[in-house]
């Protein structure tokens, strides 16, 4: 489990954008400790990865999140390229 500031450190991605991720429902931590600190595991990185893929193709979170949340989607498959 990686707290959010080493998630960040991680990932490059701030520590306010993975608060914000959280509120609205794209990337919630996997768990949160009794002090409030948010705990991410290796699905959440994963999940992480694939927003941040879909981020740098240009997709609104908006978007992101319906695709992630699909039930159609699947993490392990292999989309062919267009």
């Amino acid at each position: 489990m990686k707290t959010v500031k080493e998630v960040s450190q991680l990932t490059g991605v701030s520590v306010r954008t993975l608060h914000y991720y959280d509120t609205i429902g794209l990337l919630a931590p996997t768990c949160v400790t009794e002090a409030g600190y948010r705990l991410y595991d290796d699905i959440a990185l994963e999940r992480l990865q694939s927003i941040l893929l879909f981020r740098e193709l240009q997709f609104p979170l908006k978007e992101i999140k319906q695709i992630l949340d699909s039930p159609d989607f699947d993490r392990t498959k292999k989309y062919p390229l267009i």
